[in-house]
C-alpha cells in the first residue's frame, strides 16, 4: 500500500486530508504539534521541523508522495515576519528538494490559496492563468498572499526541472468541521448560537471570498494522488495544467455568510435562537460594494475535468450542516 506523507497534517487541512487519505492509503504526518487524538491509530506520526532539512530528509524517506500543508497564518504571519519567511518559504523549499532528490518519491502537491488573484477590483473569468496580484488585498493579507505566491512560485520551478510532478491545489477559504475558530464562518456560527449579533465589517461586508467544502477538498486532494501514483499524468502538457482551481465557482460576500448563517440558526432551531446581524464601523474606506460579486466568475472546469469533482458543495449547505451538528451538540430541541 502507498505511503503519503503529510507535511502540516496536524492543522485542520492536514488533519483532514490524513482522516481520508488513510482509509486508501498508509499515511504519516510530519509536525512540531502533536496530531489530533482521533488520528493516533490511524496514522503515522513524526515530530519534525519543516526548516531542519535532514528531519524533513528522514521522515519522508519511506512515503511515496508528499502533501504539503505547512502554513504560519494570520494574525501569527504579521507578528513574526521572519518566522513567517522560514516555514512559509524555505520550508517548502526543503520539502521540494527533499522530493526532487528522493527517487521513490513520485510528486507533491501543495495547498494553494485563492488569495494570489487578489481580492479588489476583480473582473471577468478566474481561471489558474489569472495571475498573481498580491496588491489586491487588505493590509493584513498582503504577507500571506506573498507567501502563498512564493510557494507556488517554488514548486512551480520544481515542477519545470523535474521529471516527477509537483502540483497545486488553490483552495476557496474551506469550510467545514475542525476549521480555526477565529475564522468569519466559526464566529458567526458561535456567536448566532450563543443568541450574540453577527458582526461583520462595514468596509469588508460586500467583499467578494471563494468558499469551498472541507469534503471537496479532501475528494480533489485524493484524485490528485492517485493520478500520481498511477501515473496518469503525462509531463508533456502545459505546465499550468498541474495547478487547479478548487472551490464553489459563485462568490460569496461577508454579509451573505452572515444572512444564511443567521437563517440557518433560527430554521434549525425553529425559531428558539434569533441571532441578529450587526455591521460593525471600523471607520476604514469602505473597499467593496454590493455589486462587485457579479462582476467575477470562476472557472472550475478543470477541477472537474482532471479531478472529477463534477457536483461540488454549495456553501450554504456546509454552514447548514455544520449548525446542524452544533445544535445536535448542545441538545437544542
Amino acid at each position: 500500500m502507498s505511503k503519503i506523507g503529510i507535511v502540516g497534517g496536524s492543522g485542520f487541512i492536514g488533519s483532514a486530508l490524513a482522516r481520508n487519505l488513510s482509509k486508501s492509503f498508509v499515511v504519516k504526518i510530519l509536525d512540531k504539534k502533536p496530531i489530533p487524538k482521533d488520528l493516533e491509530r490511524n496514522v503515522e506520526y513524526q515530530q519534525s521541523d519543516v526548516l531542519r532539512y535532514s528531519e524533513v530528509e528522514r521522515a519522508l524517506s519511506d512515503v511515496d508522495l508528499v502533501i504539503h500543508a505547512a502554513i504560519i497564518q494570520i494574525p501569527l504571519l504579521n507578528e513574526a515576519k521572519r518566522l513567517g519567511y522560514n516555514v512559509n518559504i524555505l520550508g517548502v523549499q526543503n520539502v521540494c528538494e527533499v522530493v526532487y532528490q528522493k527517487p521513490l518519491i513520485k510528486g507533491m502537491i501543495l495547498t494553494g490559496s485563492w488569495h494570489v488573484v487578489g481580492e479588489r477590483e476583480l473582473r471577468g473569468t478566474i481561471n489558474e492563468e489569472f495571475g498573481f496580484r498580491p496588491d489586491q488585498v487588505e493590509d493584513r493579507a498582503r504577507l500571506y498572499t506573498l507567501c502563498k505566491m512564493g510557494q507556488e512560485a517554488i514548486v512551480r520551478v520544481f515542477n519545470e526541472m523535474s521529471e516527477k510532478v509537483y502540483g497545486v491545489i488553490r483552495m476557496g477559504t474551506v469550510l467545514g468541521e475542525g476549521m480555526p475558530e477565529k475564522t468569519a464562518a466559526s464566529l458567526f456560527i458561535a456567536n448566532g448560537l450563543e443568541g450574540k449579533p453577527l458582526t461583520p465589517y462595514k468596509h469588508s461586508m460586500y467583499r467578494p471570498m471563494l468558499y469551498v467544502d472541507v469534503n471537496d477538498v479532501c475528494k480533489a486532494f485524493e484524485a490528485y494522488v492517485k493520478k500520481i501514483l498511477n501515473g496518469e499524468i503525462c509531463k508533456e502538457g502545459s505546465r499550468l495544467s498541474y495547478i487547479v482551481n478548487v472551490c464553489w465557482p459563485q462568490p460569496i460576500t461577508i454579509i451573505e455568510l452572515a444572512s444564511m448563517t443567521r437563517n440557518s440558526i433560527i430554521r434549525q432551531s425553529k425559531g428558539k435562537i434569533r441571532p441578529k446581524i450587526r455591521v460593525v464601523d471600523k471607520r476604514q474606506p469602505i473597499l467593496f460594494t454590493p455589486d462587485d460579486k457579479d462582476l467575477i466568475k470562476v472557472d472550475i472546469s478543470r477541477a472537474r475535468s482532471f479531478l472529477g469533482l463534477e457536483k461540488m458543495v454549495n456553501p450554504e449547505e456546509t454552514i447548514e450542516r455544520l449548525i446542524e451538528e452544533k445544535i445536535a451538540e448542545r441538545q437544542i430541541p
